[in-house]
């Protein structure tokens, strides 16, 4: 009986040995060969400078990548490619890039920061496709989320003003006060309007009911009559000033001099 017993006692010592072995194997595969999944929370963006102040000159649009599982306690760099097939743009000539890309210690979200440049735009649409890369700190959880294509651009389009008129699609611009239609003329009206707010409060507050807000969506493309003694010292004043005086690089031409004008 007793040897039966000690038989037993090493039985269960060798098993025991060798479940903490399997234990110790499966540690070390572990902490060399797992790492940690990364993928990008959308698979596309759009930008456009549309009606942003003409004044900017770039815009930093930050791409969001995300890992899974817990932070690290250090900073850990991932890293991508660019996909030529499905990018147009040039860099350092319509976007800049970095060349590295970090998440953060104690923090699960990394950003690719796209610093988007306005100037040779046009009015042509950019796009710039990224793949995320297997690296020692991260692999791409899956093909779906791996890839993400940024468009951007700087076209402005007529708006479609209201036609006090007819209820028809024409789309109105009051030449007589703000010259031909001209994109740049535009963007700068706009600027020009919100900037009543803190010129004049409760008529601008007036304003924005008619117009619809500071995009002015609701603005008559014949004239805005009622507010004309305003919008003429506080807009087209300032708007005559800035083109026809004090930036005549911009090459905008035909807006009429407003009354009340002084050089």
């Amino acid at each position: 009986m007793k040897r039966y017993i000690n038989h037993i006692k090493r039985v269960c010592c060798i098993l025991i040995a060798l479940a903490s072995l399997s234990s110790c194997k499966e540690n070390v595969f572990q902490a060399d060969d797992f790492k940690t999944g990364i993928y990008f929370i959308t698979d596309s963006i759009d930008y456009s400078f549309g009606i942003t102040p003409l004044e900017t000159k770039n815009h930093r649009l930050d791409i969001p990548v995300r890992i899974m599982g817990n932070p690290s306690s250090q900073d850990r760099e991932f890293n991508v490619e660019l996909l030529v097939a499905k990018t147009d743009a040039e860099e350092n000539i319509h976007y800049k890039i970095p060349t590295s890309f970090l998440v953060k210690a104690d923090s699960v979200n990394g950003i690719i920061p796209l610093e988007i440049l306005r100037e040779s735009l046009g009015n042509a649409n950019y796009k710039i496709a990224f793949n995320l890369l297997e690296n020692g700190n991260f692999v791409p959880t899956s093909k779906e989320t791996s890839s993400t294509v940024i468009t951007f651009n700087n076209r402005i389009e007529q708006p479609h003003w209201v036609n006090p008129w007819a209820n028809d699609n024409v789309r109105l611009w009051p030449s007589s006060q703000l010259g031909p239609w001209n994109p740049m003329v535009y963007v700068k009206f706009v600027e020009l309007v919100n900037e009543v707010e803190g010129l004049a409060p409760g008529t601008y507050m007036n304003m924005m009911k008619d117009f619809g807000g500071p995009l002015l969506p609701k603005f008559p493309g014949t004239w805005a009559y009622d507010y004309n003694n305003t919008l003429t010292k506080y807009v087209l004043i300032p708007l005559y000033r800035y083109f026809i005086i004090d930036h005549k690089e911009l090459g905008v031409k035909g807006i009429p001099k407003p009354a009340g004008f002084i050089n």
